[in-house]
């Protein structure tokens, strides 16, 4: 995975001090990649150690395997040097810039969908989609309404798809679904148990399964 995109997507449980390195690699990944660990520790006022730990704590050996994966992130992004921080938003910013950051974090978002699935990805979700015979689309709060959405959606081009939000109506669904159906699972962290037993139902049926979630490997997406 690129390597800003691993940053990004662990961020939101990073500790404190991670956070601070994360902030400085996510806003200035070309000046990060030619500092030492020493440099880089004093530009974003953390020990040495901190920044070694780091790495290994995103899966790399060491600190200049990170900094490989930072020149390989921002090689494959010519256009995009940086990656925005989720809710960057501070309560004193202008509208304008407010807006400005919006902008930025869906691009980056877009950019992040297209890095982590190859074409042939892509049109394998497509061709499941327009072969099944009924599109069962879930989630769980926010995504839930994003699963109510994309059900819309998929009915305005003629698709036979419905939300389904409600976890007890859903395993009944399920239950009662072909071979020839899809559940379309939406959860971002992969690990909510009601969505996991509905696509475990679902396979049991012979249906298929497919879901949307994060980056990080989770149990959603070994189904």
């Amino acid at each position: 995975m690129n390597g800003l995109l691993r940053i990004r997507q662990r961020y939101q449980g990073l500790a404190q001090s991670d956070k601070k390195l994360a902030d400085y690699l996510l806003l200035q990944p070309d000046t990060a990649r030619h500092l030492s660990s020493q440099q880089l520790a004093n530009e974003a006022g953390v020990s040495q150690s901190s920044v070694v730990k780091f790495a290994q704590k995103l899966g790399y050996k060491g600190f200049p395997a990170l900094k490989l994966a930072l020149s390989e992130a921002l090689a494959s992004q010519p256009e995009s040097p940086s990656v925005p921080i989720h809710n960057q938003i501070r309560g004193d910013d202008p509208l304008r810039l407010v807006g400005e950051k919006l902008i930025k974090e869906n691009t980056a978002a877009m950019y992040a969908t297209l890095n982590v699935n190859s074409e042939e990805k892509l049109h394998e979700c497509v061709t499941m989609l327009r072969s099944a015979r009924r599109i069962i689309l879930t989630g769980i709060g926010a995504s839930g309404l994003v699963a109510q959405n994309f059900a819309w959606k998929l009915m305005k081009i003629g698709f036979n798809a419905a939300a389904v939000r409600d976890m007890h109506a859903l395993l009944a669904t399920v239950q009662a679904s072909s071979p020839d159906d899809l559940l379309l699972a939406i959860s971002y962290t992969g690990v909510r148990r009601e969505l996991n037993l509905a696509a475990d139902e679902m396979l049991r049926v012979g249906g298929k399964v497919l879901a949307i979630t994060g980056f990080t490997p989770n149990a959603l997406q070994q189904r």
